[in-house]
């Protein structure tokens, strides 16, 4: 863009000089045509310029910033990637727990992961099992204990009046769900001073972020209906969260964790083949 627009204030004063009358040496007619001829060249530059700008102007128009700063050539938001990811997001991602999540980074949003699902993400980071042993130990039972809170909130949405909810159910800053110490756990799970931070771990921190918006959305609801499908939402990353969480669980790390809303048998089968395979 900016050799175009330099392109043009070059020109600009070669064709005016080039075409100043020279009043000793042309008659009035002749100084109109001259006149007359500098701004058709004036013009041809013009339309020049315009024609280089326009496909930097057509490109610009295409690309968007991510929330992280990158720039890129596709379709951006909060829902693009997921439709029953959180339409409350805002574009700077700036009312969620965690600042540096995949929405972040990709500027789109990422797919559950169904339970006994271990194709998504492809492959987990290598974490020494000492480090997963220690966070386990160290978060394991909150986590459980906010997983479960947010598993409850079905009980409190259905005997709930709608005009009651954002009273009646915590926000999801409320201590009770523990949403911090996931954060905590998926630190020393997908991230060390070797990775750094990881894609995983980007990703981790976008399902706790859901579960923060889910609950966000169901005290914010209108309807049940409305509450209940955010309530959905907020299981669903509770439990691509769990699922990610069981892949570096193996049995020198600890127990896996146990999925919400689902059969004991299902719960714990998102790393079963792992586990065997060592």
């Amino acid at each position: 863009m900016m050799f175009a627009v330099s392109l043009l204030l070059l020109a600009l004063p070669l064709v005016s000089h080039a075409f100043v009358p020279s009043k000793a040496r042309v008659g009035r007619a002749d100084e109109t045509a001259l006149f007359a001829s500098r701004r058709d060249v004036l013009n041809n530059v013009a339309a020049a310029a315009s024609t280089l700008l326009l496909p930097i102007q057509s490109a610009s128009a295409e690309s968007q910033f991510t929330p992280g700063g990158t720039l890129v050539d596709r379709e951006l938001g909060p829902q693009v990637g997921n439709p029953e990811a959180s339409a409350s997001r805002k574009f700077d991602n700036s009312n969620v727990l965690f600042g540096q999540d995949t929405y972040f980074k990709f500027g789109t949003a990422s797919p559950w992961i169904e339970p006994g699902d271990t194709s998504f993400p492809k492959q987990m980071p290598f974490v020494l099992s000492q480090q997963r042993y220690d966070a386990l130990k160290k978060y394991g039972e909150r986590v459980i204990r906010g997983t479960k809170a947010v598993e409850a909130l079905g009980d409190v949405i259905n005997s709930t009046p709608v005009e009651e909810f954002s009273t009646k159910i915590l926000p999801p800053d409320a201590p009770e769900y523990y949403l911090r110490p996931l954060g905590l756990l998926a630190n020393n799970f997908l991230a060390s001073e070797n990775t750094g931070t990881t894609n995983e771990l980007f990703l981790a921190r976008w399902y706790i972020n859901e579960i923060y918006l889910g609950i966000a959305d169901a005290r914010a609801a209108k309807s049940k209906e409305d509450a209940l499908k955010s309530y959905d939402a907020a299981k669903k990353a509770v439990n691509s969260f769990l699922g990610m969480m069981n892949r570096s669980i193996t049995a020198k790390v600890g127990d896996k964790f146990e999925l919400i809303g689902q059969p004991p048998t299902v719960a714990a089968a998102s790393a079963t083949e792992e586990a065997k395979s060592e």
